[in-house]
Order: structure tokens, then C-alpha cells, then sequence
């Protein structure tokens, strides 16, 4: 069966973005390839792992509690094959650190219909074989060299030992001589049988998965690594000569300190909780209340609960998903000593007592394991109430956990962060039409507030991985739930939307354009210009319904005021409510009489002819080394002789397995395989590629040696590709703009909105200066010293500013215009107090006169708005031509 189509969220595929970029530079820069490429891409130190052969790299992807790691690792796994081990038959060993989530990630990496093998199945297609240790230990050697080998398993059941030093049985079986592997071990070379443990007085390898996975140079991930980092841990990898380790978690090791044995991982990229938001993966923000009484705590937690599934029968009448609202109640464990404690069995007879069905109730700890028997996603489930202590079944995940409700007066944040992820995660990934729903919920027996917020701040930060900045914004008082029953039918009438020469129907064409969801909630009164609005609106909606009256000057204000009525606000509330939209114009181009957003395919014919290219050129852009030995030898400026790591991998792997003999139309086809051209047609791909490697030829290099380095040649044809299609972006881009400047315009119908739920960045500003006009209330990727921070200090201080946001590059939610070969993201963009946008892009004085196709588009902008945008590019410190730009 087809596996289930998934698109990767946006700063998942930047992270593995990043992933790829590093491996690439690795595998280019040569000996010491780890630790350059690591400074290249981060700035900072490389930490070698302790014990692996020095040279390994070792990196860490850093996604907070509900971001998605596993997809990611899936993923990862086609990107090291290709840009590192330069193999199609890579073996992983995927470590995670327990038995349950083992289960579940096995079970997800089988299923041809699961989203993770759909990410194996891109790159290796039916050619992957899933085992698990068990199933390792007697696996073929078709199933080990035969495309992608992923071996699932804990680290403890691969150590020889256990923690008091012990002999571990289990994990003993991974370095004995087993039959079932005898196969693997035929016909290796004496270098291959060298590297290998040897069966004492026989002269043959330990047929052991062991020797196995040395043999095959695994690449290793480790799921949740904080929690194999240990010296034992490190020594078991060590004994599988891993090529490369990525650590997947929330929560890396950041202290260095090896004589304590600490560790630091070095994070390659940082996903911030505003990515996952905007993204719509978390629920946020986590309403907090507290009481010193624990049984008004749970009443509290009760009624917040009956509130939210009235919402989310509304949302399945209105939408057709299905939500089942859940308590999490943390109980506090037993003690012979203290008859007073809240446990398990007294929060459970107190739901009881208050009506509860028992069959509604599950209790997960101690002896009791209720969750085993109940699927709590299956509508003909009844459970609503979860009791446990400590944590959960592990590996147990369910999106329906909307409240947690802890009755312990004095509760850890290590205690907390053990259930507190699990009520962040947002059902299907997609924001609700209720904002109740896109809220997490927290009831906390506490006589101080204050105290509480601290420990679920902290239990974000230590336990969910989160910016301990970005946790400050995420918990907050809960106020009125701001949703009932009657609230749904209740309708609310908007004051004069729009001037009264509009006519009617221009503003009854644009509400028809708007979802269904929202436009069926939706009444237009020609005679009052007036808007009735069923229900409580969500800021989604309000967004939408501002977007579609953009052309109307009044209209953004009376949907704010509406908004606020259909929500029970008062309209005197806090200002995050009162601001004006913040609309920001697109540049749109007239394409055949249709006003159309700019984009590359207005001047670019798609699909390109490549195969119309000249390919001749390849012969002065590759140049053989072949390296006939397995690594590449270099002396350091300290005099030590070094192995270029990825070399030697390289030619490890490739001596395991024997490739059948190599065509013209194989070479071509793989070459192709593994460059990404979404422009272009396989067949034109092809028909270039085989052009180019004849070129070759008749420059005199023979065709075995060409595919004997055929990583090398795709690594060359790839960047040839890339150059071409650079020079063919630049050259199309000029001349549209020589001969069709008439035709750029900006309209209302095309134009983005910024807004705190969608506002994405990677690292928040944590600077001493207080800004008091940004948009939100976190500023995003903002240095807190430099001249770019000057500018931003500069506007924030300008009568004439009334809002601005820091503008963040490589969102799909930030203002972007259109260069030959990428989107230009300005820095800033500003509202002013006349209603006019202006953008502005700093630019250092060494960097400024490189940048002139960034002010040419941005001028292209502004002319295009007759007067209603404006842009500029201010240098050196030069922060009056802001002011000048907005008097002309």
C-alpha cells in the first residue's frame, strides 16, 4: 500500500537543513572535518564524544516536547547515506530509552502507512528492513547489505555490563558467536577481519552483532540522548565503531565538565517553542490556577474540563474532529508515615463521590495499569480522568490531555515536568476554530501562585526543552474559559464596516471568499454596512475577516471591536487586544490581466531544459584523486599525522559490499538520484548528466574511474547545476524588470499578517533594553549589542513608529520579496502612526554595496503602493535616512 503522504513542518526540514549542510561540509572539508564544520555552521566549540574514535561527528538536534523527533530521525537517516557515508545500504542503530517507546517506534517504522517509513521509503524505497535486537541477532545478510538495516533498541540491552557492574545477560548475547551470523563474516579482506574481535585460538572473527555492526560502521541515533549519556553508555558505543551519533532531544547537556563526566552535546540547531506554535504542534499558552485546597482544585479542574468538551462537541459539529477533553491528575505517592497524603486511591473515590463513572476514570501507577487496556483516542472510549504520581506509561502519548491537575502542595518541577508535556501536544497539529482548545490547562493545590508558575516555568525548560524565556510567556493566570454553550449561538453585530459610497456588493464578494468555516458564521447588512458574527470569534477568524476588508480603512478596527464583543472582552482590556491588524502588502505582479504574488516562476520557464545546457564544462570543474586506499592521510600543525575520517568510512563501507559492474545509464541514473531538481524533468536530468560524464570521456578520464568516484563527480555535476541555474535566475530576473517594471502592483487581496500566534523565530531577544512598541510580546533572532540592534532601539524610540517587528528570515509566516535566487526578509517592518508600512534593512558598510538587488526590489515595492509602503536601507550608523524616508 502507498505510504500516507507527510509534509515536514518548516523548522523541521531547517533543521535537517542544517544536518544535511553540516554532513556535506564534513565530507568536504577533509581531516578535522567534525570540529570545522561544526564551528562553520554554529560559531561555536566542537565537543569530541568521549571514547569514539576522534574524527566522529556527533551533533545534536535540539526539539522541544512535542516538535516531532522521531519523523526527523527517519529523515536524518537518508541525509547521512547520502552526504556522509555515500552509501545507498546504510545500517543504523536507533537507540532509544525505553521498552514501550521502543515498541511504538518499531511498530511506526514497519507500517508502510506511517509518516516514518514514509521518510525512509524517500530515499531507500521498499529497501529497508526494521529489526529489533532480537531479530538483529539472527538477520541475513541480504537484510543487512541490501538497502537501509535499522536496528531499534535500548542502550541497556547493549551493554556487557549493568550499572552495579554486574554481567548484563541480555546484553552479553550482542558479543557472542552466534550461527545465524556466520554468513556476514565470509570473504572479508585481512584488514576487514583486523578491526574485528577475534575468536580466541580459532583465526576467524566472533560471528557476534557486535562484530556485525563494526563491520558496517552504523550510523547512530540516539531518541531522548540526556538519558544515555553516561561513561557506560559511551564506552558501549565506542565498541561498535559508530560513523557518526545524532542525539535527538528536549533537553541536550549543556555543562562541560569531563572530570565530572559531563558531557556537553554540541546542538547543531535549536527549535524554540514560537516555531512549534506557530506551527500549530503545542498548545499555548498553559492557563494556571492555584488553590491551597485540593478539593477546590479538582473542582476547578472538573469544570474547566466540562467547559472544554462542551467546545469540542461544537468544533466536531462545525469541523467533524473528534476531541475527548482529559484531566491528568498527579496524586501524591503513599507513605506509612503520613495518612494525610493525596494518593491515587483518594483522588479517584473523591471523583467518585462526585458522580464521576467509573468506567471514565483510569489510574496508572503502582500496581494499577489502566491505561494498558483502553485505546484513548477511539471515540468508543469513555475515559476522561487519568490519576497517576509520577509519570505516565512511558512512550504513551495523547493529544485529548488538556488539564493537569496536581493536588500536592509541594511538588518539584522534576515531579511536574514528567506529566507537563503531555497536555501540549495539539490534536492533529492544527489550531482550533476555539481558542479554548488551543489552550493547555494547569490546576495546582498551592496556597502561592507565584511559586507554581516558577515550577511549571522551570518544568518547561528543564523537562519539555523550552527557552526559559519563552516559558515566562507561556504560562499565564487563567481567567474566564471565555466559552459556553449559549456563547456559541449568541450573534454580535459589528458597528459601520466599511465608508458608505463601498458598495455592497464588493464587501459581500469578499466575506464570500473566506473559509467555510468562518463565512457560514457570517451576516453582512448592506443597509447598516454592519457585520453579524454567530458565536465566539477566534483570532483566526478575525485575521481572516481583517484580510478580506483590507480595502476598508474602518474595518479593521470594528472587527477588533467585534472580536473583542463575540469573546466577552472589555473593550478597555489589555493592549495586546486593542491593536490594529498588521497588514503588510505583498508585491504582486500582472500576469495575462491577473494581479498575481511575484515569484520566481514569473520569470522562469518551468520545467527547465537542461538538457538544451552546454555540459562541456564539467571537464574544467572535476578533477579526479583516486584514492585507492580507504583514507586520506594529513599531517596537523602540531605535527600529528591525521586520517581524514569520512574517507576512511567511506572506504570501509564500500569494501563491504561488492557493486555489480557500472553502465553509462546506471552511472547516469545514480548521479541523478541524489541532486535534488524540482525544476527540472528526470528525463532532461538524464539526458544532461549522460551529455556531461561523454565529456568527460573525451577529455581523456576512463569510465571505471569515473564510477569509482561517482560521489565525487555527483558532488561536482550537482554545483554545475546549480551555477547554470543561478546564471539562467540572474539573467531572466534582470531583463523581466527591463522590459515589464509597469507591471508590478500591490492590492489588498495580496498581503500577509503579522500575529503573535504565528510569529516564528529561533532564539528570543534577551537583551537588557525593554522595547515598548514591537508587535508581540517576545522579540525574535535580535542580538542585544551591534548596529542592527541600534536600529531596532532607533525605531522603537520614533514618534512616527507605532508598532514595528522584527522581521525573521526564513519564515514562512514573515514579509519576504522576491531576488533571482532566494527571498529577500527585511529586517524590520514598522507601522507607522499615518497607517503607512515601511521596511527597513540594515546593512553594515562593508556589506551594503553588495546589496544593491535587495534595495532595487525593495524601491520596486514601494513605488508600486502608490505612497502606502515605504522602504529603505540605511548604513554606517545612518539611522536619520529612516526619518528621511518617511518625510518624502
Amino acid at each position: 500500500m502507498a505510504a500516507t503522504n507527510f509534509e515536514l513542518k518548516e523548522y523541521q526540514q531547517t533543521a535537517l537543513d542544517r544536518f544535511r549542510s553540516y554532513l556535506r561540509d564534513v565530507n568536504n572539508i577533509g581531516a578535522d572535518g567534525a570540529n570545522l564544520a561544526f564551528y562553520k555552521s554554529t560559531n561555536l566549540p566542537y565537543r569530541h564524544a568521549p571514547v569514539i574514535a576522534e574524527g566522529t561527528p556527533y551533533v545534536c538536534l535540539r526539539i522541544p516536547t512535542g516538535g516531532g523527533k522521531t519523523v526527523m530521525g527517519a529523515y536524518a537517516v537518508g541525509i547521512a547515506a547520502q552526504e556522509f557515508l555515500e552509501v545507498k545500504n546504510p545500517m543504523v542503530l536507533w537507540l532509544v530509552p525505553s521498552t514501550p517507546i521502543l515498541e511504538q517506534t518499531v511498530s511506526a517504522l514497519k507500517n508502510p502507512e506511517h509518516p516514518y517509513r514514509a521518510a525512509l521509503a524517500k530515499d531507500f524505497g521498499r529497501n529497508v528492513s526494521v529489526l529489533t535486537k532480537a531479530e538483529a541477532l539472527a538477520m541475513s545478510r541480504a537484510d543487512a547489505e541490501g538497502g537501509a538495516c535499522i536496528i531499534v533498541s535500548t542502550i541497556q540491552s547493549f551493554r556487557r555490563e549493568k550499572d552495579n557492574g554486574k554481567p548484563n545477560e541480555e546484553g552479553l548475547k550482542v558479543y557472542q558467536d552466534a550461527g545465524n551470523l556466520m554468513d556476514h563474516f565470509s570473504g572479508l579482506t585481512e584488514a576487514q577481519e583486523a578491526a574485528l574481535e577475534q575468536v580466541e585460538g580459532a583465526g576467524r572473527p566472533v560471528a557476534s552483532l557486535s562484530n556485525l555492526l563494526r563491520l558496517h560502521r552504523p550510523m547512530v541515533i540516539v531518541d531522548e540522548a540526556h538519558n544515555a549519556r553516561t561513561a557506560l553508555s559511551f564506552d558501549t558505543l565506542a565498541r561498535f565503531s559508530p560513523s557518526l551519533i545524532l542525539e535527538l532531544t528536549a533537553t541536550p547537556q549543556t555543562e562541560h565538565k569531563p572530570a565530572r563526566d559531563k558531557h556537553a552535546s554540541n546542538i547543531l540547531y535549536s527549535v524554540s517553542a514560537a516555531e512549534l506554535k506557530a506551527e500549530e504542534m503545542i498548545k499555548m499558552p498553559i492557563k494556571l490556577t492555584t488553590d491551597a485546597n485540593w478539593q477546590k482544585t479538582i473542582g476547578g479542574a472538573f469544570d474547566c474540563r466540562e467547559a472544554l468538551e462542551e467546545a469540542a462537541k461544537a468544533e466536531e459539529a462545525e469541523t467533524g474532529e473528534y476531541i475527548r477533553p482529559i484531566i491528568l491528575f498527579q496524586a501524591q505517592s503513599a507513605s506509612s508515615t503520613d495518612a494525610t497524603r493525596i494518593t491515587y486511591d483518594k483522588v479517584e473515590q473523591h471523583l467518585i463521590d462526585r458522580g464521576i463513572p467509573e468506567a471514565e476514570i483510569a489510574v496508572h501507577t503502582g500496581p494499577r495499569k489502566d491505561l494498558d487496556a483502553h485505546d484513548i483516542p477511539d471515540p468508543e472510549c469513555r475515559i476522561r480522568y487519568i490519576i497517576t504520581v509520577s509519570k505516565l506509561k512511558e512512550g504513551w502519548d495523547c493529544p485529548f490531555a488538556y488539564v493537569l491537575c496536581s493536588v500536592a502542595e509541594q511538588v518539584s518541577s522534576t515531579a511536574i515536568e514528567q506529566v507537563l508535556g503531555r497536555v501540549l501536544r495539539m490534536p492533529k497539529a492544527q489550531r482550533k476554530h476555539r481558542d479554548a482548545l488551543n489552550q493547555a490547562y494547569a490546576f495546582v493545590a498551592s496556597k502561592s501562585f507565584d511559586a507554581t508558575a516558577q515550577q511549571l516555568k522551570d518544568g518547561l525548560v528543564e523537562g519539555a526543552g523550552f527557552n526559559k524565556m519563552e516559558a515566562d510567556q507561556i504560562v499565564s493566570p487563567q481567567g474566564d474559559m471565555g466559552y459556553d454553550a449559549a456563547a456559541d449561538e449568541a450573534e454580535h453585530e459589528s458597528e459601520p464596516l466599511v465608508e458608505d459610497e463601498t458598495p455592497a456588493q464588493e464587501v459581500e464578494e469578499a466575506i464570500a471568499k473566506l473559509p467555510a468555516s468562518v463565512r457560514n458564521r457570517v451576516v453582512y447588512d448592506p443597509a447598516k454596512r454592519s457585520m453579524t458574527y454567530k458565536g465566539q470569534m477566534s483570532r483566526e477568524s478575525k485575521n481572516l475577516i481583517q484580510l478580506a476588508l483590507a480595502k476598508s480603512p474602518k474595518a479593521n478596527r470594528a472587527i477588533d471591536r467585534l472580536y473583542a464583543k463575540s469573546n466577552n472582552f472589555q473593550l478597555s482590556a489589555s493592549q495586546d487586544e486593542e491593536k490594529p491588524a498588521f497588514i503588510v502588502p505583498l508585491l504582486g505582479f500582472r500576469k495575462q490581466g491577473e494581479l498575481q504574488l511575484f515569484t520566481k516562476e514569473h520569470f522562469l520557464d518551468l520545467p527547465w531544459r537542461l538538457d538544451k545546457c552546454e555540459p562541456s564544462d564539467i571537464a574544467s570543474r572535476f578533477k579526479i584523486v583516486d584514492e585507492s586506499q580507504s583514507g586520506e592521510i594529513d599531517v596537523s600543525d602540531k605535527g600529528k599525522v591525521e586520517i581524514d575520517f569520512a574517507k576512511r568510512v567511506q572506504g570501509e563501507l564500500s569494501a563491504v559490499v561488492q557493486e555489480p559492474a557500472w553502465t553509462m545509464p546506471r552511472l547516469a541514473n545514480f548521479i541523478d538520484s541524489g541532486i535534488r531538481h524540482p525544476d527540472i524533468t528526470k528525463p532532461s536530468a538524464i539526458i544532461f548528466i549522460t551529455k556531461a560524464i561523454e565529456a568527460l570521456i573525451a577529455d581523456g578520464h576512463d569510465f571505471d574511474l569515473l564510477a569509482r568516484n561517482k560521489h565525487h563527480l555527483r558532488r561536482s555535476m550537482a554545483q554545475f547545476i546549480a551555477d547554470l541555474r543561478g546564471e539562467r535566475e540572474a539573467g531572466n530576473y534582470s531583463a523581466l524588470f527591463a522590459t515589464n517594471a509597469e507591471d508590478f502592483a500591490i492590492h489588498s487581496d495580496l498581503a500577509m499578517i503579522f500575529d503573535e500566534q504565528t510569529y516564528a523565530f529561533n532564539q528570543p531577544y534577551a537583551g537588557a533594553t525593554k522595547f515598548g512598541k514591537h508587535y508581540t510580546p517576545l522579540v525574535g533572532d535580535l542580538k542585544p549589542t551591534g548596529e542592527e540592534f541600534e536600529c531596532a532601539v532607533y525605531l522603537d524610540r520614533m514618534d512616527e513608529v507605532r508598532f514595528w517587528i522584527r522581521n525573521v528570515e526564513g519564515k514562512k509566516t514573515s514579509f519576504w520579496l522576491q531576488l533571482p535566487h532566494q527571498k529577500f526578509y527585511p529586517d524590520f517592518v514598522a507601522m507607522l502612526t499615518d497607517g503607512r508600512i515601511l521596511a527597513v534593512e540594515y546593512k553594515g558598510g562593508h556589506l551594503y554595496d553588495g546589496e544593491s538587488e535587495k534595495r532595487n526590489i525593495g524601491d520596486v515595492w514601494a513605488d508600486a503602493s502608490d505612497g502606502k509602503c515605504l522602504f529603505c536601507m540605511p548604513t554606517e550608523r545612518d539611522f536619520g535616512l529612516i526619518n528621511r524616508t518617511i518625510d518624502s
